[in-house]
Order: C-alpha cells, then structure tokens, then sequence
C-alpha cells in the first residue's frame, strides 16, 4: 500500500481546518451525527463533521451493539410478522400517547430502509434473537452490528470520500444567525484552542443530549444525582442544546433519563468490579427500598428498560437480600438461575444461553471486598442489617417475614412474582445486603423537533436551518425510555439520515 508522506498529511490537515466555509455542519459524530453527516455528504453537499473527543463514534459505537427496526429484509426473509403498524402503536400506547406521532411514525416507517443503507455503506447487521428475557416471545426486533468498529471506520470513509470533512476535538461554541433568523455559521472551538468562524447555511446538533453535564444532570433528576451512575457519553454536556435555545429554541421539555438496569457502584473505587456481585444484581432476589420495604415484583429485572425505571422510581437505589444459606449454597454449587445480562452477552458471541449462575468459589471474599467499598453490609440479625442501612428494624424484619411466608406458599400476594424466582427465603443470619444504583445510558430529550427534524421555536415554527437528532431532539419519549430493545440507537440513526435529507431540500429550496 502506498505510504502517504508525513509533510503531505500535514498539508491535507492544514487544507482542512482552514476551510471556512460549509453548506452543512454538523455537531457530533456519534450515530445521529455520521448519518446525518453521511447522508447529506450523498447529496452533494459541502459537509464539516465535529467531533468533541480525540475519536469519532460516541455512544452508538462505544457502547450500543445493535438498533431496533421494523420491516427489514432480514426480518421479511425470516418470516417475522410484525409490522411498522404495529411497532408505532406499541410505542404510542406506551408514552401514552405523550409524543409527537408523526415523528414516531417517521422513525419506524423509515428503520428498514436505515439498515438498508448502513449495510450498502458498510456497516452489517445481523437479526437476532431479543437479548432480555422478557422479550423472548416478542417478534424479533433487534439487529446487531457485525464487525462494530470497522464498520463505523467504513461508514466515515465514505463520508470523507464524498468530500466530508471530520475535525476530532473541536466543539461548537454558538450558531450564528441572520436577521431573518436563518442560520448562517457556527463558531467552532478547535483542539488547538483557536476560535473561529465557519459559514454555513445549516447546522444539525447530534452531539448527544447532557448526560456529561452534572450540573444539568442534578437539576433536571427527580432522585438525589448520588443515587444515578451514568454509563452515558462524559462528552455529551449539553453543548447543542445550549447552542440552539440561544437561537430560540424550545427546550421546555428538557428531556428525561434512559434508565437502564441497576448496578453496583461503590463511591470508594467507581471501578471497583466483581462478577460475582454482579451476577446476583443481576437475579431477581428479595429486594428492598430505603424504608426497608418491598416495593416491585423483581422479576422486572429481565427487562432493563422497566428495571431501571422501577429503580428510579424508588428513589434511585435499592438493597438486594439473602442469607449465609444462600451464600454457603451458591459457593459450592450453581444455580437454576439466569443472570439478566447473559443472554445480551451470549449473543454476541453466539453462544447459547445456560440458565445458571455460579458456583463463586470466592463469594466470601468478594463479599468482605463488597463491604470494605461500602457496597456490600452485612448483620448477624435483621435488625443489626437494618442499623446499617439507617432503616426501620420493625420494618425490615416484617418485610422479610412476609416474603419468606411468600417463599414457603410459592405465592407473591404483594407484587405476585412469578413462583419460580420464590426460591430463597431469609432464615438464619448472618444476613446481607448489597446496594444496587440506577443506571442511565444518557438524556432522551431535549429541544422540540417536527418529523423533519427541524428544531422548533417557541412559537411552534421551524427555525431555518436548524435541526436536532438523536439524544438531542424530544418527541420519541415520554418521561421513559420504552422496551422495545433498540430503540434509541435507531433513533439516533434514523434522525441523522432524516436530518441530512431535509437539509437537502431545505438548500434547494431556500433560495438564499
């Protein structure tokens, strides 16, 4: 393979960032942003591609494996029934219809045709089967990337063949606009930290909503923000949303938290990790609330959408219980139990699923490791456990009594768990508990956009040449993320290939 030069590579970098002049800009190169990016680049537009860190990316390729669509060609040629119809009306029916319909239709509708074009420009799926148990007798929704990294590596590419332009660690500082309130450039913040000016006649924010941003993080949690550990993209600190209120912008409803799961966080060593802590998170043990109280059936564990709602709903954590019975079992034998997580793992290895947890040989010591990170208490009595947890003994000690009468009946008459998961009661100390805390994969939400992905004033009017996808544009959710596995991930892209053929048309037509 021929070797490009260092000096030449300096010249074609040079070329690059002194270009000040773009038809498109687009803010974040994640997934909304390279299919906005990509696709406007295929409409022979002049198109600069920002990215905030030192690689391009973001959350859809660091930390998705796959999308949601409906209608695909894999689906078809499988013989899945399920139709576009019926993944809108799932979804409406489950924000109760508090979204923007049309925008929720368009994103459906146009799912098939984005894995089309991921596949064409070089980023493969695969259908699999739904990766959370509860889903296993939903029709199958979920492709997952083949060959994630390379995949994206092709899609940029591409972009930059057609003539795209990527700058990595350079931020957007404020969009300019003119007197009619068209956009006409962005300031940009570059790596070497020089400000300057690029015209343009349309900016896309896809920079991925404000989960890196704590400030407006706290502010906008219903919970104490102690109590959330987000596994969402640092970067992602609000900057497009800042950019586009600036310009007039409706961002009333700010947006809300993709919940997700629960895990064990220690404020001692954040990465502080033990599987075989993990694992029994990850199983739908007796599970209390601060007050030392029950408060869901936690077989919701199996679906990681409504297990981290339910989690946030209780305030933002819980303590999962058992026995030394249990710990003394477990350690020598494994279990007729299924970790929530494997089958999301056995996919992508495509590996079968075992059903069983253990044996951990080293549970005690992991326990002893749990408690010294202040993850993990433990009691000789329920109420020396309670004491510990600064909760009510009187209460604790009546929760477990009742839930160990649920065990002995295999009848849950407070929350009606399903029989199966009745398998350990709380007899003999000592007694453990581990504290398990709502996880996020970042902000859905935040400025309104019509199904165009046009940004709307507070008029309900489009600002011209404005657009907001992904994590960035509300109307997909209500105050939670849905379960259908996937979603979010095709949001982000089918809002980005939206996007970039508005832009298109809105060029074309402007006439300026």
């Amino acid at each position: 393979m021929h070797k490009v030069s260092s000096k030449i590579k300096r010249g074609q970098e040079a070329e690059k960032m002194s270009q000040n002049y773009f038809e498109v800009v687009v803010v974040g190169a994640g997934a909304s942003g390279i299919g906005a990016a990509l696709t406007a680049a295929q409409q022979n537009l002049s198109v600069l591609l920002l990215e905030k860190g030192n690689r391009p990316g973001g959350a859809g390729m660091f930390g998705a494996q796959g999308l949601f669509a409906v209608e695909s060609q894999q689906q078809q040629q499988s013989g899945e029934s399920y139709t576009v119809k019926d993944a809108f009306q799932e979804l409406v029916d489950y924000s109760h219809h508090r979204v923007n319909e049309s925008l929720v239709k368009k994103i459906v509708a146009e799912s098939a045709a984005t894995i089309t074009w991921l596949n064409e420009n070089g980023l493969a799926t695969e259908l699999v089967s739904n990766t959370q148990e509860a889903h296993q007798k939903h029709p199958r929704v979920y492709h997952q990337y083949i060959d994630k990294f390379n995949g994206f590596a092709r899609l940029l590419a591409r972009f930059e063949a057609l003539g795209g332009v990527l700058l990595t660690e350079t931020t957007g500082k404020e969009i300019v606009t003119d007197d009619a309130g068209r956009v006409t450039g962005i300031q940009i913040l570059e790596k070497q930290g020089r400000s300057r000016l690029i015209n343009c006649r349309a900016v896309i924010a896809a920079d991925g909503g404000f989960v890196g941003n704590q400030k407006m993080v706290a502010s906008t949690l219903e919970t104490d923000s102690r109590e959330f550990y987000s596994m969402g993209e640092r970067k992602a600190t609000g900057d497009g949303l800042r950019m586009l209120a600036q310009i007039g912008a409706d961002t009333r409803k700010k947006g809300a938290f993709e919940n997700h799961a629960a895990s064990v966080v220690s404020q001692v060593d954040p990465k502080w990790r033990k599987p075989s802590i993990f694992t029994l998170t990850n199983l739908p043990l007796l599970w209390v609330d601060r007050a030392g109280k029950r408060f869901t059936n936690e077989g919701v564990v199996y679906d990681f959408a409504l297990w981290g709602n339910t989690t946030f709903a209780a305030g933002g954590c819980y303590y999962y219980l058992f026995d030394e019975a249990f710990v003394a079992k477990i350690t020598k034998t494994a279990l007729p139990l299924t970790d929530s997580f494997e089958r999301t793992f056995k996919n992508l290895a495509h590996k079968e699923v075992t059903h069983q947890i253990g044996p951990f040989a080293q549970l005690k010591e992991d326990l002893q490791e749990a408690q010294a990170n202040q993850v993990a208490f433990v009691g000789e009595t329920l109420s020396v456990l309670a004491d510990k947890l600064g909760m009510s003994a009187t209460e604790l000690v009546k929760t477990v009594t009742e839930y160990n009468r649920f065990v002995k009946n295999k009848a849950d008459l407070q929350f009606y768990k399903d029989p199966a998961y009745l398998q350990f009661d709380l007899q003999k100390g000592p007694f453990y508990a581990v504290k398990a805390t709502t996880t996020s994969l970042g902000t859905i939400g935040g400025v309104r956009v019509n199904e165009k992905m046009e940004v709307l004033g507070m008029d309900g009017l489009a600002l011209k040449g404005a657009y907001a996808t992904g994590n960035n544009a509300s109307g997909m959710y209500d105050t939670s993320y849905p379960t259908l596995e996937g979603v979010s991930c095709a949001f982000a892209w089918n809002s980005g290939r939206i996007a970039g053929q508005a832009v298109g048309n809105y060029l074309q037509n402007s006439g300026h």
